[in-house]
Order: C-alpha cells, then sequence, then structure tokens
C-alpha cells in the first residue's frame, strides 16, 4: 500500500473495454492522485492484485469466469482490509447482502456511474485515506506499547473519576510489587500498598487531579513486608473540546536513592550546623576577651596599634558571623508558604543597618518562598549595596513581568568582567567585606529552584534579577 505519499493506485475490473476506458479516464481527470490499473476479468484481476501494491479494488459484479462477489471473497483471504468497491446493474438487496457479508467497503448501482465520477473518486479517496490513518494509528499505538514495555517508569491512564484503569504497563508491578491485572480488577486497589501516612495525601491528589489540577505527589509504597521504596506520581487531566476531564494520564518513578540522598544532606546539614555552633561558640569567648582588654587598654592608652588591634577584632567577628549563616544555609529550604515580597523586604530592613541609604519597593507580588530564608537573601542584597557604595545610596525593589523580582541601586554598579565571580565565597571588592553575602544569596535562589543574574540598572547602579518565580501580582 503507497503511503509514503498521497497518490492511490486503483484496480479496476471490469468484463466490458469501452466502460473500462470510460471510467480510468473520467477518474484521473477528477484526481490527479489517482492512477487506474485495468483487467477484464476475476481472474486477472487477482493476479494483477497479488503483483501490484494496489491501494483500492473496483469491480463489476457480472463477469463471465467468476463474479465479483467470488472476487471479493478471494481479495479478502489475501488482504482483509484493502477497499473493495463492487457496483452492479441493479440495486440486488440479496446481491448487496451478499457483498456485505463478504466484506465489501462500498456498493455501486452501475446505472448511476454515467457522470458521477467525482463522486467515485471521492468514496475511492476517502476510503484509502481512512485504512491509511488506521494503519498509521494502529503503528504508532505499537510502538507506543513496546516502548511502554521496556520504560522504567509506569505509564497508565484512567478515567476521570479513577474507577477504570485504561491503560497500565509492566513497570507498574515491578514499582508496587501489585499484579497489573489485580489493578484492572480493582483501579484503586494500588492504594493498599501505600504508606498509611500517606494514603490521604495521594487521595487528595488524586481528587484534585479529577478537578482538572495536574498534581505531583510523593509518597511510600511497601512492594512487599520488607521492602519500603519512595515513589513520584505525576498527573495530567486530559480535557475535552468543552473542558471537562475526560479521563487522567501521567506516569509513577522510583525516587528512593534521591530521597535517601536528600535525608543522608539533612543529616550532614544538622551535623554541619551544630558544628558551626560549637565552634562559633569556642571562637566567641576567646574574641569577647581579646575585645573587652582591648577596650581597658584603650582607656588607659592612646595608641594606633591598639586601634588597629580593635579593627582586627570587630573584622574577626564579622568574618565569624558570615561563616556560620553560610554553614547554617546549607543548600535545603525549609517550608515554604506564599507571602508578600514587600513584607519580606520591609522586614530585611528592619535587620541591616541602612545609614544614609533608602530602599523604594516599586511594585510588590506574592511568592511562594521560605519567608526566613528570602529575608536573609534580602538583608544580604541591601548590605551589599550599601558597603559597595560611598554616601547616600538608594535600592529599588521590584517585580519582573510575572518571572521574578529585582534589587537595584544608584550606585557605582558592577563591571561586565566581575558579575560571574560575584557569587564566589570570600570574593569581594573593599577592604571590609567578607565575600560571603552574595554566596548566600545565591545559595537561597538555588535552593528554591530559581535563578538569579546581574546587570546594569537605569541608573547605571547594580541590579540583581532573580527568575524562575512564581508571582501572582
Amino acid at each position: 500500500m503507497n503511503e509514503e505519499n498521497d497518490d492511490i493506485t486503483v484496480l479496476y475490473v471490469d468484463d466490458e473495454p469501452d466502460l473500462l476506458e470510460l471510467l480510468v479516464i473520467g477518474l484521473e481527470r477528477e484526481s490527479d492522485r489517482l492512477t487506474v490499473l485495468t483487467e477484464t476479468s476475476a481472474a486477472d484481476g487477482l493476479d494483477r492484485f497479488r503483483d501490484a501494491d494496489v491501494d483500492c479494488i473496483l469491480s463489476d459484479y457480472a463477469m463471465p469466469g467468476g463474479t465479483g462477489l467470488e472476487f471479493l471473497r478471494s481479495v479478502r483471504e489475501i488482504d482483509p482490509d484493502v477497499p473493495f468497491i463492487m457496483f452492479a446493474e441493479t440495486g440486488d438487496e440479496h446481491v448487496a447482502s451478499e457483498a456485505i457479508s463478504a466484506g465489501v467497503t462500498d456498493y455501486v448501482i452501475e446505472k448511476a456511474i454515467g457522470g458521477q465520477h467525482e463522486l467515485l473518486a471521492r468514496k475511492i479517496t476517502a476510503n484509502v485515506d481512512r485504512r491509511r490513518a488506521e494503519r498509521r494509528a494502529q503503528r504508532t499505538n505499537e510502538r507506543l506499547r513496546e516502548i511502554a514495555g521496556v520504560a522504567n517508569d509506569a505509564l497508565w491512564m484512567f478515567s476521570d473519576d479513577w474507577e477504570e484503569l485504561l491503560f497500565i504497563n509492566e513497570a507498574h508491578e515491578r514499582l508496587f510489587g501489585q499484579p497489573t491485572e489485580e489493578l484492572r480488577d480493582a483501579p484503586d486497589s494500588f492504594l493498599d500498598r501505600v504508606h498509611p501516612d500517606d494514603v490521604d495525601r495521594v487521595r487528595q491528589a488524586m481528587e484534585r487531579a479529577s478537578d482538572g489540577n495536574p498534581q505531583s505527589v510523593e509518597y511510600r509504597v511497601h512492594k512487599s513486608d520488607s521492602v519500603v521504596v519512595w515513589l513520584e506520581s505525576h498527573c495530567t487531566p486530559i480535557r475535552s473540546d468543552d473542558g471537562t476531564v475526560r479521563r487522567l494520564t501521567g506516569f509513577t518513578r522510583d525516587i528512593t536513592d534521591r530521597k535517601r540522598h536528600e535525608q543522608e544532606l539533612a543529616s550532614r546539614n544538622e551535623q554541619l550546623d551544630g558544628f558551626a555552633s560549637t565552634v562559633a561558640h569556642d571562637l566567641r569567648n576567646p574574641i569577647n576577651i581579646a575585645d573587652g582588654h582591648l577596650g581597658l587598654a584603650r582607656q588607659q592608652f592612646d595608641s594606633e596599634h591598639l586601634e588597629a588591634s580593635a579593627r582586627a577584632v570587630v573584622r574577626m567577628e564579622e568574618l565569624l558571623e558570615d561563616l556560620l549563616s553560610l554553614a547554617r544555609t546549607g543548600d535545603e529550604i525549609g517550608d515554604t508558604r506564599p507571602i508578600d515580597l514587600a513584607e519580606v523586604v520591609r522586614a530585611a530592613e528592619d535587620n541591616v543597618a541602612m545609614a544614609e541609604a533608602s530602599l523604594a519597593i516599586e511594585d510588590t507580588a506574592t511568592i511562594e518562598c521560605d519567608p526566613t530564608r528570602l529575608k536573609e537573601a534580602a538583608e544580604n542584597l541591601l548590605r551589599n549595596a550599601i558597603e559597595h557604595n560611598e554616601g547616600r545610596v538608594e535600592v529599588t525593589v521590584g517585580t519582573l513581568s510575572g518571572d521574578g523580582f529585582f534589587f537595584e541601586d544608584d550606585g557605582v554598579g558592577i563591571p561586565v568582567t566581575e558579575r560571574e565571580a560575584v557569587f564566589e565565597n570570600g570574593y569581594s571588592t573593599i577592604e571590609k567585606g567578607t565575600g560571603f553575602g552574595l554566596s548566600i544569596v545565591e545559595q537561597v535562589v538555588t535552593a528554591h529552584g530559581w535563578d538569579i543574574g546581574v546587570t546594569s540598572g537605569d541608573a547605571d547602579g547594580a541590579r540583581f534579577e532573580v527568575t524562575g518565580v512564581s508571582v501572582d501580582q
């Protein structure tokens, strides 16, 4: 069957040579897609069908040496689906009934053919195009099933109410330890394998998906009495033209290794936090002692050496605070919630010695974030603007068209060659800087799954843009 292009090859069998010629001319004139082969007997037509690549057959019914009905039955033994259009001199109901029983595609009364080449050409192209589409769909389904059969993820499709399983691949049994036939019989039976503490959360996600909301949920599953795994399911509702949810499709994957890594990382961060707190406590004692004695010495003596020592002690305290903050920051964030950006920025302002600096909030939005961590990043951005500019500086905060927010100052700006380096640990362009402030900012931003970049502001100052943020203005 010719499927690589739109061309259609038609085999026309009729024992009347004049009718053959007329119909061939008429069909090929009606459509340049059609090429018509001809034979004058059922036997010759069957031989031609075996040898040629034929997309559709036209056959007369009454022919010597074998009727069109016998020809049809012989063709169907070779190809049950090739379009076969039969025409007869009269509308004999018995002949039509037998033709339908034998698998005819269409039945046309011969006396009505004259002048109706357009109709016949339309029937041929419609039937051939339909068969080609069905074969393409069948091949696509076969390929998808082959892919689904070797996929590591469980691929599934349910009815909109989760009461009917429409499709599941073999990976389900490997992930859940449950036979797929058991799931077909009871589509919600996979919940019996879900950890009791996670069942309600999974059910809520299913209900939200039925309401038309895409869902992603992580949960534990008892594959057996001794094996518990972490799975992650993503569900996308499929809607009809009127917006009604028709079915629910998605995939489930094993995330046990990822969860184990997250738990190990959390444990290491907890240990690091404890270590940093202990070290900070042990270091603060000698720093406080040194600072106290320096204060007494400066009351008794006036020496530039004592002043330098005092500045060194202050510097040690600043470094200790920044190192402790960096150690506690890590790559994790706590619970997130929607909060107003302006509220977070104003709270950060309260923790920063603004001196001659001023803050202007251009506009605000609701952001899903860890407020404590975001306030920490805002504090460091404010300090960065103050410490890297002399005299009065204004910091402006605003949103980025639904994609994020920015911090911008009207100071000296950051050279293009240094914009990537500013986020490196310990990098600073001023003597009193610790070089950890913007590194902490980047960690907070990255932990939220956002991105941060540096550019120039309207007044050529530094502008930090945080993107990839879902904001509700």
